[in-house]
């Protein structure tokens, strides 16, 4: 006997809690997206600069080798405020294939970074930097000190936005909204956070015509993030 009432205890119990389920799956809610995004201006910059030898002339032996041309380049760092201390050679892609290369290869070359921040011109330096020898110039990073707590602001204003989305959606079919259900971070798949127009692994190139426009477009950190919200309707 005591058996069948705990059977018929257990049904009534898992069928209360059916019904309940049943209750919140039929109850009515209203999911939307927000975002936001905005655009830094970085405080540090990574200028990746590659050096390399080459030719006055036709002649193979009018080539100038690259001591003159670092010789040239370092003067020009110590015109913009900056010296040699300030220099990486970034040495991280010599792995032996590079290694042969640069030792079989008839034009040396060799590749330094230096992080700048607000104390320099920047376009100044790019600019002077504009002489044979100097391969190629690009911002291989940039960074804000403020980076951390704008991410948080931009999360904040993305999940203000969802919940404005809600409201005016159930306002135009007569209907407010409740509590929050869920709250729902995007993927960072699905965020974005690059610079300028390019992805953050992308190197940015630029030469002596880049204006300070440009130049600001390019560096700039670019950030945007996605959240999903889920809200009661009364």
């Amino acid at each position: 006997m005591k058996n069948i009432t705990l059977v018929l205890v257990f049904l009534a119990f898992a069928n209360f809690a059916m019904g309940q389920e049943l209750v919140n799956d039929f109850s009515k809610y209203i999911v939307v997206t927000g975002s936001d995004e905005v655009s830094v201006p970085p405080d540090e910059i990574e200028l990746q600069i590659v050096l390399k030898e080459y030719n006055k002339s036709d002649k193979i032996k009018d080539k100038v080798n690259l001591k003159s041309i670092e010789t040239k380049f370092f003067d020009i760092l110590n015109k913009n405020g900056l010296s040699r201390d300030d220099l990486v050679f970034d040495n991280s892609s010599f792995y032996w294939y590079y290694w042969w290369v640069y030792r079989n290869d008839i034009y040396k070359q060799k590749t330094y970074k230096i992080i700048l921040n607000n104390s320099t011109d920047f376009l100044s330096l790019v600019q002077d930097l504009d002489i044979d020898g100097v391969n190629s110039l690009s911002v291989t990073n940039s960074t804000n000190k403020e980076l951390q707590k704008l991410r948080k602001e931009v999360k904040i204003t993305a999940l203000r936005a969802a919940k404005e989305k809600a409201e005016y959606l159930l306002e135009s079919i007569d209907e407010r909204i409740g509590n929050v259900i869920s709250i729902e971070e995007m993927p960072e798949n699905q965020n974005i956070f690059w610079r300028g127009n390019q992805s953050i692994l992308s190197n940015i190139s630029i030469s002596s015509n880049t204006t300070n426009e440009e130049m600001e477009n390019l560096s700039s950190i670019k950030l945007r993030y996605e959240v999903k919200a889920k809200f009661e309707i009364q």
